[in-house]
């Protein structure tokens, strides 16, 4: 028969369980923002590393791509991308290459 010295259900000694009150700025699995350009829906961008740039790794990509005249705009989880009618296909084709592959 087995023994247990601290009860067969008990937590190991030593390993302390808080609540987590909202406080704590850790990246969790299910970090995603929804994209938008001029309002059409592009798809999601999902946080994958903690040194992720989050909120702004999408703005910080498309200034990385030559686009510089457009709004950005974070709204809860939704990220809304204001551009000219002539620049939004482009950047759109640039976003979901972005998301397939980050």
């Amino acid at each position: 028969m087995l023994n247990y010295p601290y009860g067969q259900n008990s937590i190991a000694p030593g390993i302390i369980v808080t609540p987590d009150n909202g406080n704590a700025n850790l990246k969790v699995p299910t970090d995603t923002f929804s994209i938008y350009v001029n309002e059409e829906y592009v798809g999601d961008k999902i946080l994958i590393a903690q040194g992720d740039l989050g909120k702004n790794s999408v703005k910080e990509y498309l200034m990385n791509q030559g686009f510089t005249d457009f709004s950005y705009t974070i709204d809860g989880k939704n990220i809304y991308i204001d551009t000219y009618e002539e620049n939004a296909k482009n950047m759109i084709n640039y976003l979901k290459v972005y998301l397939r592959i980050r």
